[in-house]
């Protein structure tokens, strides 16, 4: 009986962890002499546990960092996040003009077409890597 209990109070911490889900990740093009881009995705927890994206990292920039605009006095203005909340059953959508990763100081330019590996960090799920495309967005 003991190892019955056990067992249920093992599949029920399992089961109720977050779990973490990142779609249709990319990263916007910008001019060869641009030195910052962003990163945009959508991440969905699955799990019944709220979970933070706690930091991000990559190979494309010297620093990467979470950030949201702003409207004040006016203005659009960028601020940066110590962490986002990813809410059980939740999605938290980053997108331009929103919720967004800066990548700070480019290694080199990003052209449509490359791809950018960003590892996510959450505090409880540990480190997600992603590989996100760049995109272009110019009109045509």
């Amino acid at each position: 009986m003991r190892v019955l209990a056990f067992l249920l109070i093992i599949v029920g911490i399992v089961l109720s962890k977050p779990r973490i889900v990142v779609e249709d990740p990319w990263v916007r093009e910008v001019p060869p002499v641009s030195t910052m881009s962003a990163a945009f995705m959508k991440i969905k927890n699955i799990g019944d546990e709220k979970d933070y994206l706690i930091g991000v990292k990559t190979e494309a920039s010297q620093i990467a960092e979470l950030h949201t605009t702003v409207m004040e006095g006016g203005m659009m203005k960028m601020r940066k996040l110590d962490r986002v909340e990813i809410p059980a059953g939740g999605t938290v959508e980053f997108k331009p003009m929103g919720k967004h990763i800066m990548l700070i100081n480019l290694k080199k330019p990003l052209k449509a077409g490359e791809k950018v590996r960003i590892t996510l960090i959450f505090k409880k799920s540990g480190e997600i890597t992603v590989s996100a495309p760049v995109k272009s967005m110019r009109i045509r």
